[in-house]
């Protein structure tokens, strides 16, 4: 009502137009509660692998955070860059 330019929920305005990248990845370590940020996020479609280039360290060991299913690791990967950038194809 404040702001009627505005015609959608947030949640939604940030779904169509805000990706995310894994890294600098600045989250808790528990595999848990990373799940559970996507379940808030309402997607999983808003993650993309990042590599943090030209820095030659992840945070950490590993270049993606542990406890992600198979299925959501090629969501990160493969499926959400493709349908970020679908010239990739």
């Amino acid at each position: 009502m404040e702001t009627p330019w505005v015609d959608r929920a947030p949640l939604e305005i940030v779904r169509s137009n805000i990706r995310f990248s894994l890294q600098p990845f600045d989250a808790p370590p528990e595999p848990e509660t990373l799940i559970r940020l996507f379940d808030h996020m309402q997607s999983d479609e808003l993650v993309l692998f990042s590599t943090d280039y030209p820095h030659w360290q992840f945070d950490g060991q590993d270049a993606l955070p542990e406890g992600l299913s198979p299925d959501l690791v090629r969501k990160i990967m493969i499926d959400n860059p493709h349908a970020t950038y679908p010239r990739l194809t």
